[in-house]
C-alpha cells in the first residue's frame, strides 16, 4: 500500500510540476510555530531539517521564543541562513498595543495601539511610528508581519478587537487611512503585510481564540471596504481569513473553511489574487468543532494557501508531518484537486519572489 502511494505521488509530481514535487508544493503551504528559542534547541534543529527538506514554507515566532534582542537575532539569523529553494517566511504578529511580540518585557520598544494612534497621531506621525517598527522587524530578520488589523470597531467591547484597542475606528475611511500608512511603512522597509481578519471581526461578541465566533447578526457590508480598497489599488500583499461564522455567505462553515467566502467573496467578487493565510488552525473555534483532518481539507478546498499552526507539535508527531500526510492522502483520494495545490504554490512562490527582490 505504501509503495502504491509513493508511486502515485511521484506520478502526480512529475505530471503537474517539473520544478517542484507534490511534497514540495505542499510544504510551501505550511507555517508553524517554533518549539524553542535558541538555534541549538532540539526542536529548532528538527525544524531546520524540515526546512532544508522543503517540508515547511514558513515559521512564526511568539513571545515565548523571544528572551532578548541578542538571543532573538541569533535565532532569526539561524533561520534566515538556512539554504532553501524559496525564501523562508519568518513571521510575527507586531501590531502595536497589546499585540506585539517584540515588547518592553523582552527588551524592545513599546508601540501604541491602532486605536491610540488614530486618536492621537496624524497620518504622517503614524507612518513614522510604523516605519520604525517595520525597520526593527527587518533588522531582526522578519520578512512578514500579520498586520495591519483592518477590522472596524463596530463593537467596542469585542474581546478580541475593540476591547484590546486593535481597531483604528468604527469608520471605514479612518481604518483605510491609517492602515494605508502601516502598509506603506512596511513596504518601504521590505516587510510583507497581511490584512486581517477577513471578512471582519470587529462586531464579534466572542473571541475566536476561545470559541466559535458568529457575527451573522452584527456584521455589516462596510466591513469589506478596506479589503475592496486595498485590492483595487493593488496594496494587498496577503490576507488572513478569520474563524468567523457569517450565514449571509455560508450557513455551514466559518470563513476560514468556507469556499463561498474565500474563493467566492474574496477572490471572485473582490478580485484578490494574492496569498490567503488562515488564522491559527489550532484556535478553539476550529479545533473544538472540526477534526484535524477535516479542517485541513476544508481550508485548502476553500482557497486558503497557507495553513498556520502556532504549535510545532501535535499529540502524535509534528504538525508538519501530520498535515502533509493528510494533504497527500486527500490528493490521492480526490478530496483535494492537485490543481488547487498547484495554484497555491504559484501564489506563494510569487509572494516569496517579491522578498528576493527586496534584498
Amino acid at each position: 500500500m505504501i509503495k502504491i502511494f509513493l508511486i502515485f505521488s511521484l506520478i502526480i509530481s512529475f505530471s503537474f510540476s517539473k520544478e517542484a514535487s507534490l511534497e514540495e508544493m505542499v510544504g510551501q503551504m505550511i507555517m508553524v510555530g517554533v518549539g524553542g528559542n535558541k538555534p541549538d534547541d532540539k526542536w529548532v534543529k528538527q525544524l531546520e531539517s524540515d526546512i532544508k527538506k522543503a517540508k515547511v514554507g514558513g515559521v512564526i515566532l511568539f513571545s515565548k521564543n523571544i528572551e532578548s534582542p541578542k538571543k532573538l537575532k541569533k535565532l532569526t539569523s539561524f533561520f534566515s541562513s538556512i539554504k532553501t529553494k524559496h525564501p523562508l517566511l519568518i513571521a510575527i504578529d507586531q501590531e502595536g498595543g497589546k499585540v506585539q511580540r517584540l515588547n518592553e518585557k523582552n527588551g524592545f520598544k513599546l508601540y501604541p495601539s491602532a486605536f491610540e494612534i488614530s486618536k492621537n497621531k496624524t497620518l504622517l506621525q503614524s507612518y513614522d511610528i510604523y516605519k520604525n517598527m517595520a525597520d526593527e522587524l527587518k533588522e531582526y530578520n522578519f520578512n512578514i508581519n500579520f498586520a495591519p488589523v483592518v477590522d472596524l470597531n463596530i463593537n467596542p467591547n469585542s474581546p478580541a478587537i475593540g476591547a484590546s484597542l486593535r481597531s483604528y475606528s468604527e469608520q471605514e475611511e479612518i481604518v483605510i487611512a491609517y492602515s494605508s500608512e502601516f502598509l506603506r511603512a512596511q513596504k518601504d522597509a521590505g516587510i510583507i503585510s497581511v490584512l486581517k481578519h477577513f471578512p471582519g471581526h470587529g462586531s464579534a461578541m466572542h473571541d475566536s481564540h476561545k470559541r466559535l465566533t458568529d457575527v451573522s447578526n452584527t456584521w455589516q457590508y462596510r466591513e469589506l471596504k478596506p479589503y475592496y480598497n486595498f485590492i483595487k489599488y493593488e496594496k494587498a500583499d496577503a490576507v488572513m481569513v478569520g474563524h468567523i461564522n457569517l450565514v449571509k455567505f455560508d450557513k455551514i462553515y466559518p470563513a476560514s473553511l468556507s469556499k463561498k467566502m474565500v474563493q467566492g467573496l474574496l477572490r471572485e467578487q473582490l478580485g484578490f489574487g494574492g496569498v490567503v493565510f488562515s488564522d491559527d488552525m489550532q484556535m478553539k473555534a476550529i479545533s473544538d468543532i472540526y477534526g484535524f483532518e477535516q479542517s485541513v481539507i476544508l481550508a485548502i478546498n476553500a482557497g486558503v494557501d497557507v495553513l498556520v499552526y502556532s504549535s510545532y507539535f501535535t499529540q502524535k508527531s509534528s504538525v508538519i508531518k501530520e498535515v502533509t500526510q493528510i494533504i497527500l492522502k486527500a490528493v490521492k483520494s480526490g478530496n483535494i484537486d492537485i490543481k488547487t495545490i498547484q495554484s497555491s504554490y504559484k501564489r506563494i512562490t510569487r509572494l516569496k519572489n517579491a522578498i528576493d527582490m527586496e534584498k
